[in-house]
């Protein structure tokens, strides 16, 4: 399996676009939304730092002083507070990130989204039926004739997908997004990419999946904007 520093790194590039420091600027997809300020992607083998291209060059000076302080147990309280002297933080965001792991030997029921069936998402997903080019492979579990629970591609590069799971609220309970991520994360490993899961530490459900999946928890996301 691929290094747990590594797969951050690759992480951090299928989440945000770049300029040619390596500084963040955009979230990566075609919205042009802004990206976060500030970016950590803590793992046991060390820790990838991302800053906004924006971000002042002697603050970014400070802010790895902390990190190198003590790499393991990084101070996030004092990361928070050097950048609340820059700008005020509206978002802070912070959770499990996952990798299907290449032993990953799983079946599903759901359907895979095409052109041809796409229909099947207007109605409960508008955004994603919208988005549908590029937010490839999608799946879905069918239920009374629409699709009740879908997982497809956040965001994506040449080298790995952040999946994005999303269940009707009268379906959840049922399996329904398991069974659409194992669907999802089979069809990435075809494509010869890395199928990455991450999510929110007060997201029970999604870290549910993971557990169920047994997918392997290789760091954690620290991101502000």
């Amino acid at each position: 399996m691929t290094k747990d520093y590594k797969l951050m790194e690759i992480q951090a590039d299928v989440l945000f676009k770049h300029d040619s420091l390596g500084r963040m600027t955009e979230i990566n997809e075609p919205l042009n939304i802004d990206g976060p300020f500030f970016f950590l992607g803590r793992t046991k083998e060390g820790n990838v730092v991302r800053f906004h291209n924006s971000f002042p060059n002697l603050k970014m000076k400070t802010v790895l002083e902390v990190i190198n302080n003590d790499e393991r147990n990084v101070d996030l309280g004092k990361i928070i507070e050097v950048i609340n002297e820059i700008k005020a933080i509206s978002s802070i965001w912070i959770g499990p990130a996952y990798v299907f792991p290449e032993s990953f030997n799983m079946n599903s029921n759901a359907v895979k989204i095409t052109n041809e069936n796409k229909e099947l998402l207007i109605k409960d997903f508008p955004n994603l039926f919208k988005q549908f080019e590029w937010r490839q492979p999608c799946f879905a579990i069918i239920a009374d004739g629409n699709a009740v629970s879908v997982c497809c591609s956040a965001r994506k590069s040449t080298k790995a997908a952040e999946a994005s799971v999303e269940t009707l609220e009268g379906y959840k309970g049922k399996g329904y997004g398991t069974n659409s991520v194992i669907a999802w994360g089979n069809e990435l490993k075809k494509e010869g990419l890395q199928p990455l899961y991450s999510t929110a530490w007060d997201n029970f459900s999604s870290q549910s999946i993971a557990k169920k999946l047994g997918l392997h928890k290789y760091g954690v996301d620290f991101h502000l904007s």
